[in-house]
């Protein structure tokens, strides 16, 4: 049965997914190979208590994280094989939503895991509480079976402090490409599709904006726009403006090209040729339009990938999403999940042992492989978003992962604005602004000024 997830692969309706800071979930939903993670030894976190987490005894570790059925039933072999291999005993929980105020009441209880997910709308608040552990020194331990060097770098400054601490590894994330569907841009009277444009060196605004027409003219809709950071943002810089400065804070509102590409954006909703998700008749969620072949294109993540791979005669593809040049893979958003370490585990040692290899290359090949939902966000595991030749261009994936950013950090550091970000956005969008306008709005709302 298909399903309408967020990027945490949670099913919801598209409502709730506009006033929620989707990150990417992390595992796989269905079957496949059960490869061997390797652990790395013993790697005692700063100060930490030496506990059982040795090679010999393994130690005992609870873990727990948010998950769609596929893959808590993942996340279930993965702690088994990973038990079978080190001796630990691990137990794993999956939590239901609401996910961060569940994680945040039991750490603030002393009852929490000793190793959990973390998404953007609870890492503030887990590091300023002290709840989890500076994980720093672990990774530059001989032992350690992940370096922050192997990390994609965009996706790692949402996890630190403002002292350059790092408070959560990456598990993989979920790139923002532009998934099409050939049939319908065929009979619209595309002639060469997004891949093929991309590798011929074409795939810029005004081919967006000829495939848009076309499709708009064929009687379906060929773009959908939603209200969250990850398709604002989006947008901004695949198009070579900037959506926020150094620090994280949303300055769209003041960089020229930023507000050119709105003004794009704004042109296209106004001609119709791309739709608001908001205005969306109640029930037409987009991921849905999409399966059911009334959207020609989506910009979303892998997480659709399952769902597509179901569809009899549906024949459809990636490109990264179009730029300037019209061949570069340009900076876009990624949603990305953390895999933390609670400072107050029984068995520190122990927890950190099983957080790096869970984030590591073989953990993230074990949890990725056989048709996952997600993007390794390290080096050297191609072979997982090119499996089976689906989708046939899925080696951008990782091309866009590696050069993506996460969530911005103004929204990291103020959570409450992060979880009405989309909400509030949704509500300015329905008034109706130009362009202009809904830039000065929209930043200060990102910048927790609205």
């Amino acid at each position: 049965m298909l399903e309408t997830k967020d990027a945490l692969g949670r099913s919801v309706s598209r409502r709730s997914f506009l006033g929620t800071s989707a990150l990417a979930g992390a595992a796989v939903v269905g079957s496949g190979s059960l490869l061997a993670a390797c652990g790395g030894g013993s790697a005692g976190g700063p100060g930490g208590n030496s506990g059982g987490g040795g090679a010999k005894g393994g130690g005992a570790v609870t873990w727990a994280s948010w998950a769609n059925p596929g893959e808590a039933e993942r996340f279930k072999k993965y702690s088994t094989d990973y038990a079978g291999k080190t001796g630990a005993k691990i137990t794993y929980q999956t939590v239901v939503q609401p996910y961060s105020q569940k994680m945040v009441t039991q750490l603030a209880g002393g009852a929490g895991p000793d190793a959990f997910y973390v998404g953007d709308d609870m890492m503030a608040k887990v590091i300023s509480s002290k709840s989890v552990v500076d994980l720093t020194e672990y990774l530059k331990s001989p032992d350690a079976a992940i370096k922050e060097d192997e990390i994609y770098p965009g996706l790692l400054p949402w996890c630190k402090s403002k002292d350059g601490g790092i408070y959560g590894l990456p598990v993989d994330c979920n790139p923002k490409v532009f998934w099409f569907n050939k049939k319908l841009l065929t009979a619209a009277g595309v002639t060469q599709d997004p891949a093929a444009m991309q590798e011929a060196g074409t795939w810029n605004q005004a081919a967006l904006d000829d495939l848009l027409t076309k499709v708009k003219a064929s009687g379906k809709r060929g773009l959908v726009w939603e209200a969250n950071w990850f398709e604002l943002c989006g947008w901004i810089t695949t198009f070579g403006g900037k959506a926020f400065d150094d620090t994280g804070k949303a300055i769209f509102d003041t960089d020229a090209k930023a507000l050119s590409v709105l003004e794009w954006l704004f042109q296209h909703l106004n001609d119709e040729t791309i739709a608001y998700g908001g205005t969306l008749p109640k029930g037409q969620g987009v991921d849905a339009l999409f399966y059911g072949s009334q959207l020609a294109t989506i910009t979303y993540g892998r997480w659709i990938l399952p769902n597509v791979k179901k569809l009899k005669g549906f024949e459809y593809d990636i490109a990264p999403l179009p730029t300037t040049s019209g061949k570069d893979v340009a900076e876009v958003s990624v949603y990305c999940a953390a895999m933390s370490v609670n400072s107050k585990a029984k068995d520190q040692a122990a927890a950190l042992k099983f957080a790096g290899d869970f984030v590591s290359k073989d953990g993230q090949k074990f949890r990725l492989s056989g048709g996952g939902n997600a993007v390794p966000c390290i080096n050297g595991l191609d072979e997982v978003v090119t499996e089976g030749n689906l989708p046939a261009h899925g080696a951008w994936f990782s091309e866009v992962a590696k050069k993506g950013y996460t969530t911005p950090q103004v929204l990291v550091e103020n959570p409450d604005a992060a979880s009405n970000f989309g909400a509030k956005l949704n509500t300015l969008i329905l008034t109706k602004p130009d362009y202009k306008t809904f830039a000065t709005k929209a930043a200060n709302l990102m910048n927790g000024k609205g």
